[in-house]
């Protein structure tokens, strides 16, 4: 993988924990958003399997 291709999957690495970390802190306790949670991050841990996957690939 180049350095430019793994800078690249860094900063999506870094977008995503950012927005899982965005989806946490908005997070209210007893607010039944628990599943709403649950796929955002599943969503974003797939994004990063992805990243990982390419990363193994190329790398």
């Amino acid at each position: 993988m180049s350095t430019s291709s793994l800078d690249a999957a860094l900063d999506r690495t870094e977008r995503a924990l950012l927005r899982i970390e965005r989806s946490l802190s908005g997070r209210r306790e007893g607010s039944g958003r628990d599943e709403v949670l649950r796929s955002k991050v599943a969503a974003i841990v797939g994004e990063l399997d992805d990243i990982i996957r390419q990363a193994g690939v190329h790398g």
